[in-house]
Protein backbone atom coordinates (compact mmCIF):
# COMPACT_ATOMS: atom_id res chain seq x y z
CA UNK A 1 0.00 0.00 0.00
CA UNK A 2 0.95 3.44 -0.58
CA UNK A 3 3.97 5.03 1.59
CA UNK A 4 3.02 7.60 3.87
CA UNK A 5 3.11 11.23 3.90
CA UNK A 6 6.16 12.94 4.85
CA UNK A 7 4.36 15.63 6.38
CA UNK A 8 1.94 13.51 8.66
CA UNK A 9 5.16 10.90 9.64
CA UNK A 10 8.50 11.84 9.54
CA UNK A 11 9.69 9.01 11.12
CA UNK A 12 9.33 7.08 8.43
CA UNK A 13 11.18 8.17 6.21
CA UNK A 14 14.18 9.68 8.18
CA UNK A 15 17.22 7.62 8.14
CA UNK A 16 17.48 4.46 10.23
CA UNK A 17 19.62 5.18 12.96
CA UNK A 18 22.59 2.19 12.01
CA UNK A 19 22.31 3.73 9.02
CA UNK A 20 26.03 6.05 9.81
CA UNK A 21 29.07 6.61 7.81
CA UNK A 22 30.88 3.86 9.51
CA UNK A 23 28.65 1.37 8.09
CA UNK A 24 28.49 2.66 4.98
CA UNK A 25 32.24 2.77 4.50
CA UNK A 26 32.27 -0.55 5.71
CA UNK A 27 30.02 -1.98 2.90
CA UNK A 28 31.37 0.26 0.74
CA UNK A 29 35.19 -1.56 1.35
CA UNK A 30 33.59 -4.64 1.00
CA UNK A 31 31.62 -3.86 -2.22
CA UNK A 32 33.85 -2.12 -3.80
CA UNK A 33 37.14 -4.19 -2.58
CA UNK A 34 38.75 -0.94 -1.54
CA UNK A 35 40.17 -2.04 1.96
CA UNK A 36 41.66 1.86 2.22
CA UNK A 37 38.57 3.66 0.93
CA UNK A 38 37.33 6.36 2.93
CA UNK A 39 34.06 8.08 3.14
CA UNK A 40 34.08 11.73 3.36
CA UNK A 41 30.42 12.59 2.97
CA UNK A 42 27.27 10.84 3.25
CA UNK A 43 24.10 12.62 2.02
CA UNK A 44 20.69 10.84 3.00
CA UNK A 45 16.80 11.44 1.28
CA UNK A 46 14.09 9.88 0.19
CA UNK A 47 13.91 7.59 -2.67
CA UNK A 48 10.41 7.31 -3.77
CA UNK A 49 7.61 10.12 -3.85
CA UNK A 50 3.33 8.93 -2.86
CA UNK A 51 2.36 6.32 -3.91
CA UNK A 52 5.46 4.57 -5.44
CA UNK A 53 6.33 2.01 -2.95
CA UNK A 54 3.82 0.41 -0.43
CA UNK A 55 5.30 -1.81 1.55
CA UNK A 56 9.11 -0.51 2.67
CA UNK A 57 11.06 2.56 3.13
CA UNK A 58 13.53 3.40 -0.08
CA UNK A 59 15.91 5.88 0.96
CA UNK A 60 18.58 7.13 -1.42
CA UNK A 61 22.42 7.63 0.37
CA UNK A 62 24.91 9.69 -1.81
CA UNK A 63 28.35 8.88 -0.65
CA UNK A 64 32.20 10.81 -1.65
CA UNK A 65 34.85 8.76 -0.95
CA UNK A 66 38.35 8.46 -1.76
CA UNK A 67 39.68 4.72 -3.21
CA UNK A 68 42.70 2.96 -2.51
CA UNK A 69 44.56 5.29 -4.46
CA UNK A 70 43.47 8.37 -3.18
CA UNK A 71 41.05 9.01 -6.32
CA UNK A 72 37.55 10.94 -5.59
CA UNK A 73 34.81 9.22 -6.61
CA UNK A 74 30.51 10.25 -6.37
CA UNK A 75 28.35 7.43 -5.93
CA UNK A 76 24.74 6.91 -5.13
CA UNK A 77 22.62 3.57 -3.75
CA UNK A 78 19.33 2.45 -2.29
CA UNK A 79 18.53 1.35 0.76
CA UNK A 80 15.62 -0.31 1.26
CA UNK A 81 14.20 -1.54 5.09
CA UNK A 82 10.91 -2.39 6.31
CA UNK A 83 8.43 -0.32 7.85
CA UNK A 84 8.99 1.13 11.56
CA UNK A 85 8.31 -1.89 14.09
CA UNK A 86 5.10 0.29 15.34
CA UNK A 87 3.79 0.84 11.98
CA UNK A 88 0.61 -2.08 11.31
CA UNK A 89 2.20 -2.30 8.38
CA UNK A 90 5.14 -4.33 9.33
CA UNK A 91 3.23 -6.63 11.27
CA UNK A 92 0.92 -7.63 8.73
CA UNK A 93 3.65 -7.67 6.03
CA UNK A 94 5.49 -9.75 8.12
CA UNK A 95 3.41 -12.64 7.76
CA UNK A 96 3.48 -13.01 4.59
CA UNK A 97 7.31 -13.50 4.39
CA UNK A 98 7.82 -10.33 2.47
CA UNK A 99 11.04 -8.90 4.19
CA UNK A 100 13.25 -12.29 4.47
CA UNK A 101 12.20 -13.45 0.96
CA UNK A 102 13.33 -10.19 -0.40
CA UNK A 103 16.06 -10.32 0.85
CA UNK A 104 16.62 -13.76 -0.14
CA UNK A 105 15.83 -13.26 -3.92
CA UNK A 106 18.61 -10.44 -3.95
CA UNK A 107 20.88 -12.40 -2.17
CA UNK A 108 20.89 -15.92 -3.68
CA UNK A 109 18.37 -16.19 -6.46
CA UNK A 110 18.75 -12.99 -8.58
CA UNK A 111 22.07 -13.73 -8.87
CA UNK A 112 21.82 -16.71 -10.54
CA UNK A 113 19.05 -15.85 -12.60
CA UNK A 114 20.97 -13.11 -14.14
CA UNK A 115 23.49 -15.27 -15.19
CA UNK A 116 21.87 -17.79 -16.78
CA UNK A 117 20.05 -14.99 -18.82
CA UNK A 118 23.34 -13.42 -19.67
CA UNK A 119 25.11 -15.93 -20.13
CA UNK A 120 22.64 -18.72 -21.52
CA UNK A 121 20.10 -16.71 -23.35
CA UNK A 122 22.97 -14.26 -24.08
CA UNK A 123 21.08 -11.76 -23.39
CA UNK A 124 22.98 -8.61 -21.75
CA UNK A 125 20.72 -6.13 -20.90
CA UNK A 126 20.65 -5.14 -16.89
CA UNK A 127 17.37 -7.33 -15.79
CA UNK A 128 17.95 -6.42 -11.98
CA UNK A 129 19.72 -3.72 -9.70
CA UNK A 130 23.02 -5.08 -8.22
CA UNK A 131 22.98 -6.13 -4.64
CA UNK A 132 25.79 -4.28 -2.81
CA UNK A 133 24.93 -5.76 0.93
CA UNK A 134 21.87 -8.04 2.03
CA UNK A 135 22.00 -7.04 6.04
CA UNK A 136 19.72 -9.15 7.65
CA UNK A 137 20.24 -8.00 11.30
CA UNK A 138 18.54 -4.43 9.98
CA UNK A 139 16.04 -6.39 7.56
CA UNK A 140 17.27 -4.51 4.67
CA UNK A 141 19.05 -3.92 1.37
CA UNK A 142 21.51 -1.92 -0.12
CA UNK A 143 21.70 -2.07 -3.69
CA UNK A 144 22.68 0.45 -6.75
CA UNK A 145 20.79 3.67 -7.76
CA UNK A 146 19.75 3.05 -11.19
CA UNK A 147 18.83 6.22 -11.54
CA UNK A 148 22.31 7.09 -12.16
CA UNK A 149 22.12 4.76 -15.34
CA UNK A 150 19.02 7.19 -16.41
CA UNK A 151 16.24 4.24 -15.36
CA UNK A 152 13.32 5.55 -13.91
CA UNK A 153 9.91 4.60 -13.02
CA UNK A 154 6.83 5.18 -15.75
CA UNK A 155 3.88 7.33 -14.94
CA UNK A 156 1.47 5.14 -13.05
CA UNK A 157 -1.26 7.19 -13.47
CA UNK A 158 -1.10 7.44 -17.21
CA UNK A 159 0.19 3.75 -17.29
CA UNK A 160 1.72 1.95 -20.20
CA UNK A 161 1.46 1.59 -24.28
CA UNK A 162 2.21 -1.24 -26.64
CA UNK A 163 6.17 -0.47 -26.90
CA UNK A 164 6.38 -0.32 -23.44
CA UNK A 165 4.12 -3.77 -22.75
CA UNK A 166 6.09 -5.78 -25.39
CA UNK A 167 8.95 -5.21 -23.50
CA UNK A 168 7.88 -6.10 -19.95
CA UNK A 169 6.23 -9.35 -21.33
CA UNK A 170 9.71 -9.85 -23.72
CA UNK A 171 11.41 -9.74 -20.12
CA UNK A 172 9.59 -11.41 -18.13
CA UNK A 173 9.60 -14.57 -20.32
CA UNK A 174 13.04 -14.88 -19.91
CA UNK A 175 12.62 -13.93 -16.26
CA UNK A 176 9.68 -17.31 -15.47
CA UNK A 177 12.32 -19.31 -17.91
CA UNK A 178 15.01 -18.86 -16.20
CA UNK A 179 13.20 -19.28 -12.83
CA UNK A 180 11.73 -22.62 -14.18
CA UNK A 181 14.99 -24.15 -15.55
CA UNK A 182 16.48 -23.07 -11.91
CA UNK A 183 14.34 -25.50 -10.48
CA UNK A 184 15.06 -27.97 -12.63
CA UNK A 185 18.45 -28.14 -12.05
CA UNK A 186 18.61 -27.30 -8.93
CA UNK A 187 15.44 -29.30 -7.20
CA UNK A 188 14.40 -27.65 -4.14
CA UNK A 189 15.77 -24.41 -4.22
CA UNK A 190 12.42 -22.70 -4.14
CA UNK A 191 11.57 -24.71 -1.10
CA UNK A 192 8.69 -23.10 1.46
CA UNK A 193 10.44 -19.78 0.92
CA UNK A 194 8.24 -18.76 -1.97
CA UNK A 195 4.95 -20.36 -1.07
CA UNK A 196 2.73 -17.51 -0.44
CA UNK A 197 1.64 -14.28 -2.51
CA UNK A 198 -1.13 -12.40 -1.21
CA UNK A 199 -3.43 -15.43 -1.65
CA UNK A 200 -2.04 -18.61 0.17
CA UNK A 201 -3.02 -21.52 2.39
CA UNK A 202 -0.80 -19.88 5.85
CA UNK A 203 -2.52 -16.35 6.27
CA UNK A 204 -5.20 -14.44 5.03
CA UNK A 205 -4.18 -11.01 6.84
CA UNK A 206 -5.04 -8.66 3.70
CA UNK A 207 -8.92 -9.93 3.97
CA UNK A 208 -9.39 -6.92 6.19
CA UNK A 209 -8.14 -4.84 2.92
CA UNK A 210 -9.86 -6.84 0.40
CA UNK A 211 -12.56 -6.61 1.96
CA UNK A 212 -12.99 -2.85 3.35
CA UNK A 213 -11.89 -1.33 -0.52
CA UNK A 214 -14.23 -3.52 -1.42
CA UNK A 215 -17.03 -2.26 0.29
CA UNK A 216 -15.96 1.28 -0.50
CA UNK A 217 -16.40 0.10 -4.22
CA UNK A 218 -19.83 -0.40 -3.22
CA UNK A 219 -20.48 2.81 -1.33
CA UNK A 220 -18.81 5.07 -4.37
CA UNK A 221 -21.96 3.91 -6.65
CA UNK A 222 -24.17 4.51 -4.49
CA UNK A 223 -25.13 7.45 -6.17
CA UNK A 224 -25.42 6.26 -9.81
CA UNK A 225 -28.82 4.37 -9.46
CA UNK A 226 -28.25 2.05 -12.39
CA UNK A 227 -24.71 0.87 -11.69
CA UNK A 228 -25.78 0.15 -7.79
CA UNK A 229 -28.94 -2.10 -9.05
CA UNK A 230 -26.78 -4.24 -11.32
CA UNK A 231 -23.64 -4.71 -9.54
CA UNK A 232 -24.29 -4.20 -5.79
CA UNK A 233 -25.51 -7.51 -4.44
CA UNK A 234 -23.10 -9.43 -7.30
CA UNK A 235 -20.15 -7.10 -5.36
CA UNK A 236 -21.08 -8.18 -2.00
CA UNK A 237 -20.57 -11.90 -3.10
CA UNK A 238 -17.59 -10.72 -4.24
CA UNK A 239 -17.17 -9.14 -0.76
CA UNK A 240 -17.47 -12.49 0.87
CA UNK A 241 -15.60 -14.68 -0.83
CA UNK A 242 -12.49 -12.79 -2.61
CA UNK A 243 -10.09 -14.67 -0.48
CA UNK A 244 -11.41 -18.24 -1.20
CA UNK A 245 -11.36 -17.25 -4.54
CA UNK A 246 -8.22 -15.76 -4.84
CA UNK A 247 -6.44 -18.29 -3.61
CA UNK A 248 -8.09 -20.97 -5.64
CA UNK A 249 -6.57 -18.86 -8.66
CA UNK A 250 -2.98 -19.89 -6.94
CA UNK A 251 -3.48 -23.48 -7.00
CA UNK A 252 -1.38 -25.09 -9.72
CA UNK A 253 -3.35 -28.33 -11.46
CA UNK A 254 -1.64 -31.45 -13.48
CA UNK A 255 0.02 -30.52 -16.47
CA UNK A 256 0.12 -26.44 -15.30
CA UNK A 257 3.66 -24.66 -16.35
CA UNK A 258 5.38 -23.10 -13.22
CA UNK A 259 7.81 -20.91 -12.41
CA UNK A 260 9.29 -18.35 -9.88
CA UNK A 261 6.69 -15.33 -10.84
CA UNK A 262 7.34 -11.32 -9.69
CA UNK A 263 4.41 -11.43 -7.54
CA UNK A 264 3.60 -7.39 -7.91
CA UNK A 265 4.03 -6.60 -11.29
CA UNK A 266 3.03 -3.13 -11.50
CA UNK A 267 4.47 -0.03 -12.78
CA UNK A 268 6.26 1.51 -10.50
CA UNK A 269 7.86 -1.84 -10.03
CA UNK A 270 9.29 -1.81 -13.68
CA UNK A 271 12.08 0.47 -14.18
CA UNK A 272 13.03 1.68 -17.60
CA UNK A 273 15.43 3.40 -19.68
CA UNK A 274 14.76 5.81 -22.94
CA UNK A 275 15.97 5.98 -26.64
CA UNK A 276 16.41 9.83 -27.73
CA UNK A 277 13.38 9.86 -29.29
CA UNK A 278 11.55 8.79 -26.06
CA UNK A 279 10.85 4.86 -26.94
CA UNK A 280 11.83 2.11 -24.00
CA UNK A 281 15.51 1.12 -24.15
CA UNK A 282 15.38 -1.36 -21.21
CA UNK A 283 13.13 -2.44 -18.12
CA UNK A 284 14.56 -3.53 -14.90
CA UNK A 285 12.12 -5.67 -12.61
CA UNK A 286 12.53 -4.58 -9.02
CA UNK A 287 10.59 -5.26 -5.78
CA UNK A 288 10.58 -8.93 -4.90
CA UNK A 289 8.95 -8.96 -1.98
CA UNK A 290 5.93 -11.00 -2.88
CA UNK A 291 7.93 -13.77 -5.55
CA UNK A 292 5.67 -16.86 -5.55
CA UNK A 293 5.98 -20.48 -7.23
CA UNK A 294 3.03 -20.00 -9.26
CA UNK A 295 1.58 -19.92 -12.72
CA UNK A 296 3.15 -17.17 -14.61
CA UNK A 297 -0.39 -16.14 -15.39
CA UNK A 298 -1.07 -14.56 -12.47
CA UNK A 299 1.82 -12.13 -13.38
CA UNK A 300 0.32 -11.45 -16.64
CA UNK A 301 -3.52 -10.87 -15.06
CA UNK A 302 -1.45 -8.63 -12.37
CA UNK A 303 0.53 -6.90 -14.85
CA UNK A 304 -2.62 -6.52 -17.35
CA UNK A 305 -4.85 -4.96 -15.20
CA UNK A 306 -3.05 -2.76 -12.61
CA UNK A 307 -0.54 -1.25 -15.46
CA UNK A 308 -1.66 -1.04 -19.04
CA UNK A 309 -3.96 1.78 -21.15
CA UNK A 310 -7.36 0.97 -21.68
CA UNK A 311 -7.01 0.63 -24.96
CA UNK A 312 -4.65 -2.67 -24.19
CA UNK A 313 -6.25 -3.96 -21.38
CA UNK A 314 -9.73 -4.20 -23.38
CA UNK A 315 -8.74 -5.20 -26.47
CA UNK A 316 -5.54 -6.74 -26.65
CA UNK A 317 -5.07 -9.02 -23.66
CA UNK A 318 -5.44 -12.04 -26.40
CA UNK A 319 -2.45 -11.22 -28.18
CA UNK A 320 -0.52 -9.88 -25.40
CA UNK A 321 -0.66 -13.30 -23.90
CA UNK A 322 0.30 -14.97 -27.44
CA UNK A 323 3.09 -12.46 -27.67
CA UNK A 324 4.27 -13.05 -24.24
CA UNK A 325 4.21 -17.00 -24.89
CA UNK A 326 6.11 -16.99 -28.06
CA UNK A 327 8.78 -15.39 -25.95
CA UNK A 328 8.97 -17.84 -23.65
CA UNK A 329 8.68 -21.11 -25.03
CA UNK A 330 11.55 -19.16 -27.15
CA UNK A 331 13.81 -18.74 -23.95
CA UNK A 332 12.78 -22.51 -22.65
CA UNK A 333 14.05 -24.04 -25.96
CA UNK A 334 17.58 -22.02 -25.88
CA UNK A 335 17.78 -23.21 -21.69
CA UNK A 336 17.46 -27.01 -23.06
CA UNK A 337 14.32 -26.99 -20.46
CA UNK A 338 13.10 -30.82 -19.93
CA UNK A 339 9.95 -29.72 -18.41
CA UNK A 340 6.44 -29.99 -20.11
CA UNK A 341 6.09 -26.87 -22.06
CA UNK A 342 2.28 -25.74 -22.60
CA UNK A 343 1.29 -25.58 -25.94
CA UNK A 344 -0.31 -21.57 -26.91
CA UNK A 345 -3.82 -23.09 -26.56
CA UNK A 346 -2.90 -24.46 -23.70
CA UNK A 347 -1.51 -21.59 -21.83
CA UNK A 348 -4.45 -19.20 -22.92
CA UNK A 349 -6.71 -21.73 -21.08
CA UNK A 350 -4.26 -21.50 -18.04
CA UNK A 351 -5.00 -17.92 -18.44
CA UNK A 352 -8.23 -17.74 -18.65
CA UNK A 353 -8.92 -20.22 -15.67
CA UNK A 354 -7.07 -17.71 -13.43
CA UNK A 355 -9.48 -15.18 -14.23
CA UNK A 356 -10.36 -14.09 -10.90
CA UNK A 357 -7.08 -12.85 -10.33
CA UNK A 358 -7.82 -9.53 -12.39
CA UNK A 359 -11.18 -8.93 -9.55
CA UNK A 360 -8.83 -8.37 -6.90
CA UNK A 361 -6.10 -6.31 -9.17
CA UNK A 362 -8.43 -4.25 -10.33
CA UNK A 363 -11.28 -3.94 -7.90
CA UNK A 364 -9.18 -3.43 -4.74
CA UNK A 365 -5.33 -2.60 -5.70
CA UNK A 366 -6.07 0.26 -8.62
CA UNK A 367 -7.72 2.60 -6.96
CA UNK A 368 -5.18 2.96 -5.01
CA UNK A 369 -2.33 2.63 -7.00
CA UNK A 370 -4.02 6.00 -9.49
CA UNK A 371 -4.62 7.43 -6.25
CA UNK A 372 -3.52 10.82 -6.82
CA UNK A 373 -5.37 13.28 -4.21
CA UNK A 374 -3.89 15.52 -1.47
CA UNK A 375 -4.00 13.26 1.41
CA UNK A 376 -1.82 10.10 1.17
CA UNK A 377 -3.16 6.45 1.64
CA UNK A 378 -1.61 3.76 3.74
CA UNK A 379 -2.30 -0.04 4.91
CA UNK A 380 -3.35 1.60 8.11
CA UNK A 381 -5.90 3.44 6.24
CA UNK A 382 -6.90 0.46 4.30
CA UNK A 383 -7.45 -1.54 7.09
CA UNK A 384 -9.12 1.42 10.06
CA UNK A 385 -12.85 1.94 10.11
CA UNK A 386 -13.02 4.92 11.53
CA UNK A 387 -15.26 7.65 9.41
CA UNK A 388 -12.32 9.55 8.11
CA UNK A 389 -10.90 6.65 6.92
CA UNK A 390 -13.96 4.91 5.26
CA UNK A 391 -14.66 8.43 3.51
CA UNK A 392 -11.09 8.31 2.06
CA UNK A 393 -11.44 4.80 0.45
CA UNK A 394 -14.51 5.69 -0.77
CA UNK A 395 -12.74 8.83 -2.27
CA UNK A 396 -10.20 6.77 -3.97
CA UNK A 397 -13.02 4.70 -5.75
CA UNK A 398 -14.68 8.09 -7.15
CA UNK A 399 -11.79 9.40 -8.72
CA UNK A 400 -12.66 10.34 -12.67
CA UNK A 401 -10.15 8.50 -13.79
CA UNK A 402 -11.33 5.12 -11.69
CA UNK A 403 -14.83 5.67 -12.06
CA UNK A 404 -14.46 5.79 -16.29
CA UNK A 405 -12.21 2.80 -15.91
CA UNK A 406 -14.58 1.02 -13.37
CA UNK A 407 -17.44 1.51 -15.83
CA UNK A 408 -15.58 -0.63 -18.53
CA UNK A 409 -14.24 -3.47 -16.04
CA UNK A 410 -17.31 -4.28 -14.56
CA UNK A 411 -19.14 -5.59 -17.58
CA UNK A 412 -15.68 -7.56 -18.63
CA UNK A 413 -16.48 -9.53 -14.93
CA UNK A 414 -20.17 -9.57 -15.24
CA UNK A 415 -20.16 -10.68 -18.43
CA UNK A 416 -17.07 -13.59 -17.71
CA UNK A 417 -19.05 -14.83 -15.15
CA UNK A 418 -16.50 -13.44 -12.14
CA UNK A 419 -18.89 -11.28 -9.83
CA UNK A 420 -21.58 -14.90 -9.79
CA UNK A 421 -20.51 -17.55 -7.57
CA UNK A 422 -17.67 -19.66 -8.56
Amino acid sequence: MPELNSDTNLKLLAAPAWLTREYVQQRLRNYLKETKLQLQQLHIQPATVNGENYASVMTRIIVEYTDNNQCQHTDNFIVKTTFADKDPAAHMLEQYGVYVREMDMYEELLPKLAKIIQIELQDQRKMFARTVYVDREHDSILFEDMTLDKYCVADRIKQLDLDHAHLVLEKLAKFHAAGAVLSERQPGIYGEKYDRCFFNRHTQAYKPIMQNMLRALIISIEDDPALHQRYAAKLNGVVDHIMEYSEQTMELKTGDFATLCHGDLWTTNIMFNYLKQGKPDNMIFIDFQFSVWSSPAIDLHYFFSTSLQDNLYKHHQTELVQFYHQKLVEALAKLKYEGLVPSLFEFQLQFQARAFYAIFCSLVFLPAMLHNGPEEFSIEKALSLSEADVALRVSIYKSEQYQKKLRKILPIFDHKGLLDEI
